[in-house]
């Protein structure tokens, strides 16, 4: 695993997280990168569900004011360290916090300096997925949250007067970026 663009590219990461860790791929990590090229400097990031830390990472490496790593796995969090530590990253712009990543993003959401961009990787499986989407969907959200998963579909749907949704898929796993739609907005990102 290595960073893909920034200046860390090239940096080899540690996937050393655990075996339920299944971090994204170096392609889905470029081809995501180049979705947010516009959205990544000087943002306000949260890396839920971090696992190696390699999307917050790759903000950080691509410009991003701070990040936030949040995972309950304690293995993940010592794992995000050590790539941030191997990177040389300023210990004044991440955060790490063990937590519930959908409780941790309800209460960041309602702060009072929340993330612009929120990169999540939660397992396929489970609860998780919809329940960080509903943290995004009960607060102020941010200018744009991404949500990897499986398959081209997502399993959620969103208020399609509130937010513009865009999903693509790259092999088994798909991206999807919600953007809220501003009022009078016209433009469709929609997939």
């Amino acid at each position: 695993m290595r960073i893909t663009g920034g200046r860390w590219r090239g940096r080899r990461l540690s996937s050393d997280a655990g075996r339920s860790v299944r971090p994204t791929t170096d392609r889905v990590r470029e081809a995501l990168f180049n979705l947010l090229r516009d959205e990544i400097e000087g943002a306000r990031v949260a890396d839920c569900c971090c696992g190696t830390g390699a999307l917050g990472i790759e903000a950080l490496s691509r410009g991003a004011r701070e990040v936030d790593f949040v995972d309950i796995a304690p293995a993940a969090l010592r794992t995000v360290r050590a790539n941030l530590e191997r990177c040389g990253a300023d210990p004044g712009c991440w955060r790490l916090h063990r937590s519930d990543a959908a409780r941790w993003l309800r209460r960041a959401l309602a702060g009072e300096a929340p993330p612009t961009v929120v990169l999540a990787d939660p397992p396929y499986a489970g609860p998780v997925p919809e329940a960080l989407l509903e943290a995004v969907v009960a607060g102020p959200p941010p200018t744009v949250t991404v949500l990897e998963h499986e398959g081209a579909v997502p399993p959620f749907a969103l208020d399609a007067d509130r937010f513009a949704v865009q999903t693509r898929r790259y092999g088994s796993s798909a991206l999807t970026l919600i953007r809220p739609r501003s009022a009078g907005a016209t433009e469709a990102l929609d997939d």
